[in-house]
């Protein structure tokens, strides 16, 4: 199954043209599923939101398991350092320089591609695969959750995040969490007569360091603080009552909710506070997840991609996406690999072109061993 390079670039291309943020998906999920209707595919748009729908194909093909191809096509905002129009780009010999080129729109041309060639060679392969364009991915993933509250359901799962030369078997997770500090009022000139909100939630802050983070192989467990509120936006002589801030924490494989705020709990008693301290979670939040090197998955990829590349994959572990939710939400044994890229959120975000076609040849021959014709 012969892929085009410079079609694929230019299908790259035509995705990065269209402007898509958070929010902002419509036009864009409607060009994939026209491109996906041209190719003679069933693209069916459905709502993950108001304007803001997920593109789905589904290839049956006889007997066999379900492969979940999955990218998104919602990118960051464009920093006002881009040099050059960030949706144009800029090619430089095999080099792609524009908004989205890794993060991930070459991911999700090099899936349509592949789902295009594996329905023209259904005498490859047998079983379903389900190829889904998701909205949301770099703020809430209410595509992908969308997708898994609907009963998704698959035996394997790829996302096309850019990955080439250190694809992708587990991430860590990532929880929000919430402290709402309540204390008691009072007249500031006579401050001993209330509980200051903030700074009983100072001193918790001050001795955060004294939690102690899971450790993992391959996977950092880590937490920041990343807001801090308390008091009137106002001039008031008061003592503060409330005060909050918002904890992002990074989980490894094994933590739970339960387990993260139990040990903010143990802080909190060790304080000995007359306040009252509550926790809470915020959205997104995405657990952590990891796949076994033994997977029969991982090791068909590997065996895929060796004969792409001709070297071994050197896996590697990454930062939280859609690929979380799918292989622990919807348990679907889920590795990411893509086109090779870099420098993602930022003004020089750049894109390998050839790798684009490459993506989809290990697609093409990962679906095809996962998904065997009977003998």
């Amino acid at each position: 199954m012969t892929i085009d390079a410079e079609e694929a670039f230019e299908l790259t291309r035509q995705l990065v043209a269209i402007r898509s943020y958070p929010g902002e998906e419509l036009a864009v999920q409607e060009f994939v599923a026209q491109w996906l209707r041209d190719a003679g595919l069933d693209a069916q748009l459905t709502a993950a939101g108001p304007d803001r729908p997920n593109v789905v194909v589904r290839l049956e093909n006889g007997p066999g398991p379900t492969f979940l191809l999955n990218g998104h096509t919602d990118t960051v905002l464009a920093s006002e350092a881009w040099g050059h129009d960030p949706w144009q780009g800029k090619r430089e010999g095999d080099r792609f320089f524009a908004l989205g080129a890794g993060d991930m729109k070459s991911g999700v041309a090099a899936m349509l591609i592949a789902a295009r060639e594996l329905d023209r060679h259904r005498d490859k392969w047998s079983g379903t695969v389900l190829v889904t364009a998701v909205v949301d991915e770099e703020a809430y993933s209410i595509g992908a959750r969308a997708l898994i509250d609907g009963g998704l359901q698959a035996d394997y799962c790829l996302v096309t995040e850019s990955s080439w030369d250190r694809p992708c078997l587990g991430a860590q997770g990532k929880y929000l969490v919430r402290v709402d500090v309540t204390g008691t009022a009072a007249h500031a000139s006579w401050p001993e007569l209330g509980v200051n909100a903030a700074e009983e939630l100072s001193r918790f802050v001050a001795r955060l360091h004294e939690v102690p983070m899971p450790t993992h192989p391959r996977i950092r467990a880590s937490q920041t603080v990343l807001s801090f509120m308390s008091g009137s936006e106002k001039y008031v002589i008061t003592v503060p009552n409330k005060a909050t801030i918002q904890i992002n924490r990074h989980t490894v494989p094994g933590e739970r909710k339960e387990s993260v705020i139990a040990a903010y709990q143990e802080l909190v008693d060790d304080l000995n506070s007359p306040a009252t301290f509550e926790f809470g979670f915020d959205p997104p939040t995405y657990p952590s997840w990891e796949i076994d090197a033994d997977h029969p998955l991982v090791q068909a990829f590997g065996g895929a991609y060796k004969r792409e590349t001709d070297i071994d994959p050197a896996y590697g572990y990454t930062g939280y996406g859609d690929m979380n939710l799918f292989s622990t939400e919807a348990g679907i044994p889920t590795v990411m690999f893509g086109p090779r890229a870099g420098e993602f959120h930022a003004a020089n975000e750049w894109l390998d072109i050839p790798s684009i076609a490459g993506c989809s040849r290990v697609i093409l021959d990962l679906v095809s061993e996962m998904l065997p014709i009977a003998r």
